[in-house]
């Protein structure tokens, strides 16, 4: 297995130029500060008329931008091994906008591996998974079957696949437990030319590990992202329902002096976006819940820039498709 060779290489004092992106601890900690406790019926319909002009997008929904693996500059024919032998440590930090992933495994009964994260090995006793070059150790991560019907909750624990495997394969990969490789497809072991196609997502760092209910997001109702008609309908503390230019109301949280927070369960992952001129909490684009666009029905994915942290990454989240 070409884990075997990186995690060699890593025990050798390789460096594997990771960086965290698009996770609760690129701002040095898990998001929170605000509960899932209900507000005061106080100002439940402040929201109900106005809301700030969140701008507008095209009317359908743009596509994501295709993946295209990194080129390794190797010679046409070249094996997988060979590209190993030849670029050491390489690996891929790009989330693909699409969420869509092939799936691999590593570890095992017999097949054991440390991880880069430290923490329980790679033994296939739990539901582990790769990819620190594209989200922080410990990120939950949801990967969902393509027909929506089965779906897994995983931990990131190690870095990888090396970028010639996913070159080879072309497309990004999730490598994970063979614990996960049993829930969604029903076999133990999964190589790269299989591609076995998954959606993968971040969710709350509470979920808990294993199979998982098949997502029915039900518009996010209730949280951050989800239609709303008035702030009660937004049942978190600080719940803000904006209605002018946006589909069936969307709601939200100020987030100009801290961060947004996260739900278990069908609930897309948060992010603090610009909008309307404001700092406010809007659901990032999830294509394990809506696969398609990656966003409920008259809303579309853009890139957006943190709004009052230059030093974060951008974060792709939901917005209106056009001012209504």
């Amino acid at each position: 297995m070409t884990r075997c060779l990186l995690a060699a290489l890593l025990l050798a004092g390789c460096d594997v130029s990771v960086r965290r992106i698009d996770s609760r601890w690129d701002a040095g900690g898990r998001d929170g500060g605000a509960t899932d406790a209900p507000p005061s019926d106080a100002g439940a319909d402040a929201g109900r008329d106005g809301g700030p002009d969140a701008g507008c997008m095209p009317e359908a929904p743009p596509a994501p931008a295709p993946w295209t693996p990194v080129d390794t500059g190797g010679p046409a024919g070249e094996t997988v091994a060979a590209c190993l032998a030849r670029v050491g440590s390489l690996t891929d930090d790009r989330v693909p906008e699409g969420q869509r992933y092939d799936l691999t495994t590593f570890g095992g009964p017999g097949d054991a591996q440390p991880v880069a994260c430290g923490g329980p090995a790679a033994d296939g006793t739990w539901y582990y998974a790769a990819n620190r070059q594209r989200f922080a150790c410990g990120q939950r991560i949801r990967l969902v079957a393509p027909d929506g019907a089965r779906c897994v909750i995983v931990e990131v624990a190690d870095v990888g696949p090396n970028a010639c495997v996913e070159e080879a394969g072309g497309q990004p990969i999730w490598d994970v437990s063979p614990l996960a490789a049993r829930a969604l497809f029903d076999v133990g072991s999964v190589g790269y030319s299989e591609h076995r196609a998954v959606r993968g997502a971040p969710v709350d760092g509470d979920t808990a590990l294993g199979p998982c209910a098949a997502p029915e997001p039900a518009d996010l109702a209730g949280f951050i992202g989800g239609a709303c008609a008035r702030d009660a309908d937004c049942t978190y503390a600080g719940g803000r329902c904006l209605t002018a230019g946006f589909p069936r109301g969307h709601c939200t949280l100020d987030c100009a002096a801290g961060s947004c927070p996260d739900r278990v369960g069908a609930f897309a992952y948060t992010g603090c976006a610009p909008i309307g001129g404001e700092a406010l909490c809007a659901a990032r684009c999830d294509h394990t819940l809506f696969p398609e666009t990656g966003c409920r029905e008259g809303y579309g994915c853009e890139t957006v820039p943190h709004p009052t942290r230059t030093d974060l990454p951008a974060r792709r989240v939901c917005l209106p498709l056009a001012c209504r």
